[in-house]
């Protein structure tokens, strides 16, 4: 990259006539099939959002990464008017999770330092005896089931929303209300209901962190009231949106992987089997199932903060970027095959997590959730099967994760 271009290269024609984005996804474990037509043409390509305005969609590794990793110059600034959202709901973001998403510089390094030593390997390493025990208990409600039965209903969402509830210290006898507003918010049809659910969650949370302060514990919550609420460092809402930042990125994105990562196993069973008789190879299906699905494709949002080239093309200060995770997880020229699924590949390098000072604080927690739960799953339940064909899966479509609405499975 470099700065201060003297030759631009705009890509050509009006913003209509440019292809529309985000683009629907045809098979649930695969990208948009116009990703690859896009990347023909180069490692950008200008696409045209909801509102009319154009953004530019980066489609290969080299030039993701390099992307990702320099903050200072493609910024993750939601407040900043020029930042590219892909819906109407995606206003409401900035109002309930700007205390962890959507910050830049001193101010988003001091909140990942806040909440880093939760989310280190050692620590997570700790909790695995209990994300197992969550596992074992609801696989064997499960089973108490008539089949078919919807796994995502029953496994998917409770899991990851039990382990959360754990970690951050609040109760999790909310859940319901909490998922529920979690989802309005991610999925809502427009902008009223997304904010309703914002601000839903936001006062159940206030009231969460006001309660907390009698019955403080080791736990994240208590560590945020004692050392950044009651220091003056953080008020009661900011600690409160750090909560609603968690819960949905703890939340949301483990239940869209657990369901797809599922789908994907049970519609690839050569290397269902593999994992099966060798489980020592779990570690490195859970990333190939990271690379391969790329469920946080449609978040990887910036806006240009100054002019600069990349790979010939002009990008001008107030430019949107997407960093498709999606296409640059399929390079071929870092992912022999890349469109073949394949627990024994060399996963290293893969953006699914993002890469820089950006990248996904809770990655250590997703995959000990996501080895647990399909280690016992498939172990616990070996003659599981859809329930219904492949077509019949319903896709979440528009939404901000990729993902499946429902699972019906049998056994």
């Amino acid at each position: 990259m470099s700065d201060a271009p003297t030759t631009t290269h705009r890509a050509h024609g009006a913003p209509e006539e440019r292809p529309s984005y985000p683009m629907r996804r045809g098979c649930p474990y695969h990208p948009p099939t116009e990703y690859t037509q896009l990347d023909e043409q180069g490692p950008l390509s200008q696409v045209r959002l909801y509102d009319g305005r154009t953004a530019w969609l980066v489609t290969r590794h080299h030039e993701a990464r390099e992307m990702f990793a320099d903050a200072a110059l493609f910024s993750s600034d939601h407040d900043n008017p020029a930042f590219p959202i892909l819906a109407e709901r995606e206003k409401n973001f900035p109002e309930f999770t700007q205390e962890l998403f959507g910050l830049d510089g001193e101010r988003h390094r001091s909140r990942r330092r806040m909440l880093l030593p939760r989310f280190t390997a050692k620590q997570v390493e700790r909790m695995r005896p209990m994300i197992q025990e969550v596992a074992d208990e609801l696989i064997t409600e499960l089973l108490r089931h008539e089949p078919p039965v919807d796994l995502i209903a029953v496994l998917g969402r409770p899991l990851p929303s039990r382990v959360i509830c754990r970690l951050l210290g609040i109760s999790y006898e909310e859940h319901e209300l909490f998922e529920r507003h979690a989802q309005g918010i991610m999925q809502a049809p427009d902008l009223q209901q997304a904010v309703l659910a914002g601000r839903e969650l936001l006062d159940y949370l206030v009231q969460v962190v006001e309660a907390k302060q009698d019955h403080l514990a080791d736990d994240m919550l208590s560590t945020l009231i004692t050392e950044r609420l009651h220091t003056g460092e953080l008020t009661g809402t900011e600690v409160s949106k750090l909560m609603v930042a968690l819960l949905i990125g703890g939340q949301e994105t483990t239940t869209s992987m657990i369901g797809l990562g599922a789908l994907t196993l049970l519609e690839h069973p050569d290397q269902l089997a593999l994992l099966r008789d060798d489980p020592a190879l779990l570690p490195g299906a859970v990333e190939e199932l990271m690379r391969f699905l790329s469920i946080a494709d449609l978040t990887t949002l910036r806006v240009a903060t100054d002019d600069v080239t990349v790979a010939g093309q002009t990008i001008r200060k107030g430019d949107g970027v997407i960093l498709s995770t999606a296409a640059a997880n399929r390079d071929g020229t870092v992912f022999e095959d890349p469109d073949t699924f394949d627990i024994r590949r060399s996963t290293q390098g893969h953006l699914a997590f993002g890469h820089g000072p950006h990248r996904c604080l809770g990655e250590n927690l997703a995959r000990a959730e996501l080895e647990i739960v399909f280690g016992t799953l498939f172990r616990r339940i070996p003659t599981l099967e859809l329930a219904v064909p492949l077509e019949e899966v319903s896709m979440k479509v528009g939404m901000t994760l990729e993902g499946l609405h429902t699972l019906p499975v049998t056994w």
